[in-house]
């Protein structure tokens, strides 16, 4: 009987862990961390309160500033938060020190160590960015703690530190020891995510079911993955072992992917021109291209395990294997192709497509191997990620925090406010994230926004619910609903800022102390002032020079144009990665903005686009150029085909567009009259012929009436457009 029972419930309980196993992996996790969360915060409040510390509301603070769904982000961001929070500590004992019956004089040291720190965050990416940002908030916690009172400096700052470690190890332990959620898992997801999105975008580009804004919307998706995959990368060194022996790996798999990424863009871009204007060479190519969507095609779900891959990689193979073959063939079937410009049009096509082939391969190849063990030798090539960050842009953030400090400072001391420091030191932390946010006008809004729900929510637990508890217990569990909607808003990427600010502000303005005390006045009076110093500093970043305006774009379009010349002038050596990430970088700023439909925006968006196309077939030119001795009049008409690019996009005009195109035609012509010479090794031959495919690429796209370039310098002159057919 009991063994007839157990087989009758068996599927019900299998169907319950399916269910359970679905539930964790989409919504469940989200929970998981909610909890999590509330308990760590109770948890180093009621240590705080164990242990006698002035303001436990600091422990609670921290806990929700560090705690993220993922471990390695937790054990990152603590250990950046522990340094910024000892040199914080560190400058207000100086200006303690030196400035304690001065007014004035500390809060202009204040102001200026914050916009340094604001400068900072601004500057740098993900954690060392938070570190900055700890920096100037604990010099004006400590500072403005101690200053009436310096001689106890030393007992404050041990106490103020002491209660951000134990809430970082409260966050630690909670996070590391129930239920924890590695970032190597998520690393995992990532990889396999980007590899079958990746596949997906090649079959769609190269079948053409997917128009234009859907191409560019599965580019935007590929671009944030690899970001993100770097960030993710950057934080699991610390918590894993297995990810810093794949570390290695990685950083080349995150190259591999961004360089054939590029190629297989300026291959469907030379596509699209030859088959536009039914060119012979663009007709001769299409069906070769259909047999490469065939190659790349796999029947059924897309290919994420490494076995997959290596069949892939075996497919992809044997491909290149017998493109040359299909290649002679297409020639032989269609004579008109050895007719100029055709036969040169035809050649570019199928170096790119060599080219991208190869690369797919090495990127293919690379995650099909990334689970084993094995060590692969070091590239001697430099592949760390190569951010993009305009120091300007970070001096006028750190400026915003100073003048917003100035201004509350300025009104603290005329005005003798009894709660200036509570308003000094939320204009503080608002400053630094506001200026670090990648959209500070969305930033703005958003923390406002949480620190308005906080405040609301902290008035009316201080005015009705806490009056009617009675002891820890009791206060903890009442609490617990509030901390839980804060966390649960934290799980989602866009609200982050006002669940970080709702949580933070709540337990601020509650701020639980040992013995507990009820104050709803106080409440009231201090949460007003933090939130006008929310208000002042928000005002200030919207107004002054702000990040959204016109002036921003214009610079960021300069800076995606220089990536050219990047390409142009900067060392050979490394250098595809660093254009590579550098543009990644620059595009991904676009996107994290989220207003990418409006027009200037993808106006931007079109420049990045030309800028890898064109960025990354000077740098050919260039590396081919370096691999072999030229002739000095063959090598002056490259360089000056290089040079008069990189003043194209430094200082875009009609002028300097027709003179780029001018010499770079002047160049062809040059490497196409060496290439006659018979006392030419074929290695040189080969070498030159590279050369004027590279060269012929960066003219078609100079050519093209459809690019950025086109639109902002205007059409191409009448006798151009009549020799170039494919030229509209």
């Amino acid at each position: 009987m009991s063994f007839s029972n157990s087989c009758a419930t068996a599927p019900w309980l299998s169907a319950l862990k399916r269910e359970a196993a679905l539930w964790g992996k989409t919504e469940g996790w989200r929970w998981i961390f909610v909890f999590k969360s509330a308990l760590a915060a109770l948890l180093a409040m009621w240590l705080s309160m164990r242990f006698q510390l002035e303001q436990p509301r600091l422990a609670m603070i921290t806990v929700f500033i560090v705690m993220r769904p993922q471990t390695g982000m937790v054990l990152t961001k603590s250990l950046y938060r522990i340094g910024g929070t000892l040199g914080g500590i560190t400058v207000s004992l100086l200006l303690v020190s030196l400035f304690a019956q001065e007014p004035v004089l500390f809060l202009l040291g204040l102001a200026l160590w914050v916009g340094f720190c604001t400068a900072g965050a601004a500057f740098f990416r993900d954690f060392k960015s938070y570190g900055f940002v700890l920096a100037g908030y604990s010099a004006a916690l400590a500072g403005l703690a101690a200053a009436p009172q310096p001689h106890a400096f030393f007992s404050l700052a041990v106490t103020r530190l002491s209660e951000v470690t134990l809430g970082i190890l409260c966050a630690g332990v909670v996070s590391d020891i129930i239920l924890p959620r590695r970032l190597s898992d998520q690393i995992k997801s990532n990889i396999q995510n980007r590899y079958a999105d990746f596949m997906a975008f090649v079959r769609a580009s190269l079948s053409g079911t997917a128009n234009r804004m859907e191409l560019e919307a599965m580019q935007l998706k590929l671009v944030g993955n690899v970001l993100a995959l770097e960030s993710i990368r950057s934080a699991a060194v610390l918590e894993d072992s297995e990810v810093r022996s794949r570390d290695l790996k990685l950083r080349k798999l995150n190259s591999e992917f961004m360089a054939a990424s590029t190629t297989f863009y300026s291959f469907h871009q030379i596509l699209n021109r030859l088959t536009k204007n039914a060119t012979p060479a663009g007709e001769a190519l299409t069906e070769l291209y259909a047999s490469l969507g065939q190659t790349l095609a796999t029947p059924g779900a897309s290919p994420r395990s490494a076995d997959a891959a290596r069949m892939s990689t075996r497919r992809i193979a044997a491909f290149r294997a017998i493109l040359s073959r299909k290649v002679t063939a297409l020639k032989k079937n269609n004579p008109s192709l050895s007719d100029s410009p055709n036969a040169v049009d035809f050649e570019t096509a199928i170096e790119l497509l060599h080219r991208f082939l190869r690369e797919l391969h090495a990127y293919t190849r690379s995650y099909a191997n990334l689970p084993d063990n094995d060590q692969e030798p070091k590239s001697p090539d430099d592949i760390s990620f190569a951010t993009h960050t305009d120091p300007v842009v970070a001096l006028l953030a750190g400026g915003k925090a100073f003048v917003s400090i100035l201004l509350v400072s300025m009104f603290w001391i005329a005005s003798a406010w009894p709660y200036g420091a509570s308003a000094l030191s939320f204009v503080v932390v608002t400053s630094a994230l506001f200026g670090s946010a990648p959209d500070q006008y969305r930033g703005v809004r958003h923390m406002t926004m949480g620190h308005g729900s906080g405040y609301v929510a902290a008035v009316l637990f201080a005015c009705l619910i806490m009056p009617l508890l009675d002891g820890f217990m009791l206060f903890g569990a009442a609490l617990l609903p509030f901390l839980m909607v804060g966390s649960y808003i934290i799980t989602y990427p866009r609200w982050i800022a006002i669940g970080t600010g709702y949580v933070v502000f709540f337990c601020a303005m509650l701020s639980p102390s040992n013995p507990m005390a009820s104050n709803p006045i106080g409440v009231i009076n201090e949460g007003s002032a933090a939130l006008l110093g929310t208000a002042i500093a928000g005002l200030v970043f919207m107004t002054l020079v702000p990040a959204t305006g016109a002036w921003y774009k214009r610079r960021l379009a300069s800076q995606i144009r220089r990536q050219v010349v990047t390409a142009c002038f900067d060392p050979i050596p490394g250098l595809i990665n660093r254009f590579e990430s550098g543009t990644y970088d620059l595009l991904h700023k676009l996107e994290s903005t989220r207003h990418l439909a409006d027009d200037q925006n993808q106006r931007l968006v079109a420049w990045l686009f030309s800028v890898r196309e064109i960025g990354r077939a000077v740098i050919h030119v260039r590396e081919d150029t370096a691999m072999m001795q030229m002739p000095h009049h063959l090598s002056d008409r490259v360089q000056d085909s290089i040079r008069s690019t990189a003043l194209l996009f430094s200082r875009l005009s009609a002028r300097h567009r027709d003179d780029a195109l001018d010499r770079v035609t002047v160049a062809i012509s040059a490497v196409q009259h060496e290439m006659g010479l018979e006392s030419l090794a074929p290695h040189e031959r080969d070498i030159l012929r590279r050369m004027r495919t590279s060269l012929h690429h960066i003219r078609t796209a100079l050519l093209d009436d459809e690019t950025a370039l086109a639109a902002t310098v205007g059409g191409l002159p009448e006798q151009t457009t009549e020799e170039i057919v494919y030229a509209a």
